[in-house]
């Protein structure tokens, strides 16, 4: 083991200050030092360079006690902008956040049916259009993308749905615009957010599975991002739930996403109103088609077909949701997306699968949830990415 050297040291306890700060509003320099067990010496010559930097500020004195009031300072969130960007889904989005994480612009452009090259070009407006309206310096650019993919070297192993293979998008979003490029798969970084901001506390564990027109999941282990060997960690989407079900765009048959995706579900909506039309279910959807607003209001009214719809999704996600927690003996078990529409019964069935698929001990100690963040999970992911990456927070 190797003797730390003083540049290691001097960056530890910078981390270890600025972190002090990021979670604690208003707090004095003698605050610092009990809670991070510095010299008084030590946070201060920190302090001093954290503000020369325009990372935190002073913001007053604080009540005395004895002798001089204390001086307060507290991290500035607008010192640094950063640009997040979701290429996951029908629509690209994109943010211009504060270190926080506070939404300060957002851009969107329809993809419509681009792929390759002109789905990369409408990737590369997006960000310039979010680039115009910066209005403090940039922090870097956080991405989330569908598809493995390398973090540490930026590139897009495959993104099926995209037609993109090995591609090199921190170089070539990098010779563009000259800041760090941070690039991760879209549920991996819905994780990161999870664990940030959703509320959990600083939980260092959990699974965030993501449901919409596809189904992935990001794994955080011990404060850690769990990527896999080959950067596919979490692609739970392709885990067979139905064996000999139908045929999935991976090849396989009776994948996760072959019945509890977003389209899948809509598709099993229609079929199940076509086997009773005559039912009000059925009745309300010829009048008003299928959508996942009719199911999630028939479910909260109690309608037994939609009722069993609901019933089996939170079934099947319960399957996979078993094999996270048998595997990884993760207590937390977050869902994002669609299945946040459909409350309490989603969650029960969920958790009925659990307790019969796992040690009842595990299945005791499993919680199961909805994310609160909702649908701009990815963005706050992206920015959870590059704070992480550029400034160990948070």
């Amino acid at each position: 083991m190797k003797k730390a050297t003083h540049q290691a040291t001097k960056e530890h306890n910078t981390t270890l200050v600025l972190k002090t700060i990021y979670h604690n509003d208003q707090i004095s320099r003698a605050d610092i030092a009990r809670m991070t067990s510095l010299t008084r010496t030590t946070v201060s010559e920190i302090v001093t360079e954290l503000m020369g930097l325009g990372l935190v500020r002073e913001t007053g004195f604080g009540p005395a006690t004895i002798g001089k009031p204390p001086i307060h300072v507290d991290f500035d969130a607008g010192a640094r902008q950063l640009i997040c960007v979701d290429l996951g889904e029908e629509e690209f989005h994109g943010a211009l956040v504060n270190l926080r994480g506070d939404v300060l612009q957002r851009h969107s452009l329809p993809l419509g049916d681009r792929k390759g090259e002109a789905a990369l070009q409408l990737a590369h407006r997006l960000v310039e259009g979010l680039w115009a309206q910066v209005t403090a310096p940039i922090l870097g650019i956080g991405i989330g993308t569908p598809g493995p993919v390398d973090p540490d070297k930026g590139i897009i192993r495959q993104a099926v749905n995209r037609d993109w293979t090995n591609l090199d998008l921190k170089e070539i979003f990098g010779a563009r615009f000259n800041v760090p490029i941070h690039i991760a798969n879209d549920s991996h970084v819905a994780a990161l957010a999870e664990c940030a901001y959703g509320g959990h506390g600083r939980t260092p564990s959990l699974v965030l599975i993501k449901v919409g027109e596809g189904i992935g999941s990001g794994i955080v282990l011990g404060g850690n991002l769990h990527t896999g060997e080959g950067f596919s960690a979490g692609e739970v989407g392709h885990l067979c739930v139905e064996r000999g079900g139908l045929p999935c765009t991976c090849g396989n048959h009776g994948c996760l996403e072959t019945v509890a995706s977003t389209p899948s579900l809509l598709r099993l909506v229609r079929a199940e109103a076509e086997r009773a039309p005559d039912s009000p279910f059925g009745r309300a959807l010829a009048a008003r088609g299928a959508s996942l607003e009719l199911l999630r209001e028939f479910n909260e009214s109690g309608d037994p077909q939609a009722r069993a719809l609901v019933h089996d999704l939170g079934t099947h996600l319960g399957v996979v949701a078993a094999s996270l927690a048998g595997v990884l003996n993760i207590h937390k078990i977050v869902l994002s997306g669609m299945p946040t529409l459909f409350g309490e019964p989603l969650l029960e069935a969920m958790r009925t699968e659990i307790r019969a698929r796992v040690l009842p001990e595990m299945a005791r100690e499993t919680q199961v949830c909805f994310s609160a963040i909702g649908s701009e999970i990815v963005i706050q992911g992206a920015c959870a990415l590059v704070l992480r990456k550029e400034l160990n927070l948070p």
